[in-house]
């Protein structure tokens, strides 16, 4: 944050911000402002991964009994739920708060691929920043 008081007596401060789009909502970041788990796409994967745990320790039969229970349409929950099938460059991206622009939760409720080479390369990340192959095997190594 910067101060300078002007030729008229009046004080002028300036903070460097940042605009951007995270999850679909517009952000005003500050330096050094850390994006929290809270935001929509960081919780809708969370609630992923949840509700797959709950499935698979039998909790709830399928998809239909979970949406029932948690009061919501089953076609969104199984779209929320498909985000269990993205990259794991892509979820420790998104974790992390590292994600280009143009991904959010709208785009990744779309049909995405299969192959997570695909997918890293299809949502605009740098194909080199993260190694995956297409049997699923993921190399967090550094590229030599």
């Amino acid at each position: 944050m910067f101060r300078k008081i002007l030729e008229n007596g009046n004080l002028q401060v300036t903070i460097p911000i940042t605009f951007r789009t995270i999850s679909a909502r517009h952000k005003m970041l500050t330096p050094g402002t850390v994006i929290d788990g809270t935001e929509p796409l960081a919780l809708a994967l969370a609630r992923a991964f949840r509700w797959q745990k709950y499935i698979d320790e039998g909790k709830f039969k399928n998809i239909t009994e979970l949406a029932k229970a948690i009061g919501q349409d089953k076609g969104v929950v199984a779209s929320i739920m498909r985000l269990r099938l993205l990259s794991p460059a892509i979820v420790h991206r998104i974790v992390t708060g590292n994600i280009p622009r143009t991904l959010n939760l709208a785009n990744l409720k779309t049909a995405f691929p299969d192959l997570w080479s695909e997918q890293v390369a299809g949502y605009g990340f740098s194909v080199s920043l993260c190694r995956c192959n297409d049997n699923h095997n993921y190399d967090m190594s550094p590229a030599l």
